[in-house]
């Protein structure tokens, strides 16, 4: 520790694991699988009847506990309860960490919660036999914690909860750009308010469209890239190599479990910032790429276009996503997936006034990229700060 005033403490020192069974004196209560939290999100705070809920819906929590999935630390289901919860009760997958007097909870829960914790965790739940990886509570326990004075934890919490609070801001301003630009899409190709509309329609595959307008499919305005099987492409020893891109690091970004793939892969395969991403296996995802370069994985095409922009394939994929996502919740046997048919199927209007539109259209869809890019900016700054603000190698 670089203070004399710091300390290094076990984590069962400052905190302890709570399995209080909850009363059950309420015939509806909000129940927290493992699955109900990720990364301090909470999915949902719906009331359910008890005598439905599973045999594993028995905890109680209480306001400042830290939820602590034991399956899979990696995977980020851990959430830290900053709310009331007289009326909550949770899975006895997760843990429940309390901490006592000498630490501040949020200090606690970021210290849990950092990369590097989380990572040592997964690599002890690997290293036990079982059907999952999966720790206990005495893997937290014998963890090593830098520990300052409550003064310092808070203006150490102060600092990181103002990124998180500048994230979560850029997080909710790029959804609402994105709720406007897709009800200005719905306003043209739905209820044809379109720029310069003057109110001719004409028959078509789609019905009544708009004079001049023409239907294409989806694989006749963009092309679809299918990526490569990338474990047939390792780097060499001490190569510099690219992290592989799969539908896991579209929905959290490259991480240091992220696969690693030869640099000297065709041109083609490899994306960057502001490209166009379909998952067509699994779980569906259209994103536009903000995680610099990668190597494109199989199960995932990389959407282009010389003949139209961007975000002219990017809303009519999402406005086909639903249909997509039925059509692989249909397979039965085998993990679902979209087919280069289904992309002939997807009909799509191709506008006249592409140019007009697209004048209105794409500074939103640029300053989404934009926010975006600033937003894993600061998160990783926030990641790489972290661990050097808690061994006091760096002050606040």
């Amino acid at each position: 520790m670089s203070s004399n005033d710091w300390a290094e403490v076990k984590a069962s020192e400052i905190c302890r694991s709570v399995s209080v069974t909850h009363s059950f004196d309420k015939d509806h209560l909000i129940f927290l699988n493992t699955g109900d939290i990720a990364r301090g999100k909470f999915f949902h705070r719906d009331y359910s009847e008890v005598k439905l809920m599973p045999g594993q819906a028995k905890k109680s929590i209480r306001k400042n506990d830290i939820l602590f999935s034991e399956i899979r630390p990696a995977n980020g289901r851990y959430a830290m309860v900053d709310f009331d919860a007289d009326d909550y009760l949770v899975s006895t997958k997760l843990m429940v960490i309390r901490a006592n007097e000498k630490v501040l909870p949020k200090y606690l829960y970021f210290f849990l919660t950092s990369n590097e914790t989380t990572a040592w965790l997964q690599h002890l739940a690997e290293s036990r036999s079982g059907t999952f990886p999966q720790i206990t509570f005495d893997h937290v326990a014998d963890l090593d914690v830098g520990l300052p004075p409550i003064q310092t934890q808070q203006r150490i919490v102060d600092f990181i909860s103002a990124l998180d609070d500048k994230i979560e801001l850029n997080r909710q301003t790029n959804a609402a750009l994105e709720a406007i630009a897709q009800a200005i899409f719905k306003e043209w190709f739905v209820d044809f308010t379109f720029p310069g509309a003057t109110g001719e329609m004409v028959e078509s595959e789609l019905g009544l469209i708009p004079q001049g307008w023409r239907v294409k499919p989806l694989d006749k305005i963009a092309e679809f890239l299918n990526g490569l099987a990338l474990q047939k492409y390792p780097p060499d020893e001490d190569e510099e190599y690219l992290p592989v891109i799969k539908i896991r690091e579209l929905r959290n970004g490259v991480t240091a479990s992220s696969d690693k793939a030869s640099k000297n892969i065709p041109e083609k395969f490899i994306i960057d910032d502001g490209d166009l991403i379909f998952s067509w296996s699994g779980s569906l995802v259209v994103t536009f790429w903000i995680g610099g370069k990668g190597a494109l994985n199989q199960h995932l095409f990389k959407v282009t276009s010389d003949n139209y922009p961007l975000w002219f394939c990017y809303f009519w994929l999402l406005h086909h996503l639903d249909e997509f996502q039925r059509i692989v919740e249909d397979k039965t046997t085998t993990m679902g997936h979209i087919k280069r048919g289904h992309l002939s199927e997807a009909l799509c209007l191709v506008p006249e006034q592409i140019t007009e539109m697209h004048s209105v259209i794409n500074p939103i869809v640029d300053r989404m990229i934009l926010l975006q890019q600033e937003t894993l900016a600061i998160a990783r700054l926030r990641d790489a700060l972290l661990p050097k603000l808690m061994n006091g190698e760096i002050e606040v």
